[in-house]
């Protein structure tokens, strides 16, 4: 009896989640005065721990892509998220080329490590605790709202549709591929791109 009372009175798994997942971007956010590559080391360390407790969500039945093809879809959507920042970056008059030098391989390591854990704590367990308590459009939804919110600290309210509809792509593309790794492809690829328009 009491543990049912208990059990009824926790949050449901989504929302505790979702809750986890935004108090470490306020993490973040909090420490950032003090040195991005610290903000990133903590917002890491606290999405590991999400992940740690957590788990990364399977959902039952699920039959995901081959693993060529999931890499193969990462790609593409990485190449469509990215052609708009590298677009606007070549159309002005002195396009820099890539600048492949000694700061860039340390970010593109970090950039890497925090973009795959925010999929795997976003799209891989937040999204499928969603869909297992709503059903897959509101989980791609909430998923892609709390992407859009947990950069919102850094980027501003400007870049808020695109977060939005970038998280609404990597949604969707963990739903039709039953995988994580394409969308962690994808994000990373398209971060990197970024480095090109800078």
């Amino acid at each position: 009896m009491i543990a049912s009372r208990a059990r009824a009175a926790a949050p449901p798994r989504a929302a505790r989640i979702t809750v986890l997942v935004l108090g470490a971007a306020l993490a973040r956010a909090s420490v950032a005065p003090a040195g991005e590559g610290l903000a990133a080391a903590v917002f890491a360390a606290l999405l590991i721990g999400i992940l740690a407790i957590e788990g990364v969500g399977a959902r039952p039945g699920d039959r995901p892509w081959p693993l060529k093809r999931s890499i193969l879809s990462g790609l593409g959507v990485a190449a469509v998220l990215a052609a708009p920042v590298l677009w606007s970056a070549s159309a002005g008059p002195a396009w820099p080329p890539i600048p492949v030098h000694g700061a860039f391989l340390p970010w593109a390591a970090a950039v890497a490590l925090v973009a795959s854990l925010e999929e795997a704590t976003i799209r891989g367990t937040l999204q499928q605790a969603w869909r297992a308590e709503a059903g897959p459009v509101p989980a791609i939804l909430c998923g892609a709202l709390v992407f859009a919110a947990i950069h919102l600290p850094r980027y501003g309210l400007s870049v808020m549709p695109l977060d939005l509809a970038v998280g609404l792509a990597l949604g969707g593309l963990r739903e039709l591929t039953g995988r994580v790794l394409p969308c962690a492809i994808a994000h990373t690829a398209a971060d990197w791109a970024a480095w090109l328009s800078a």
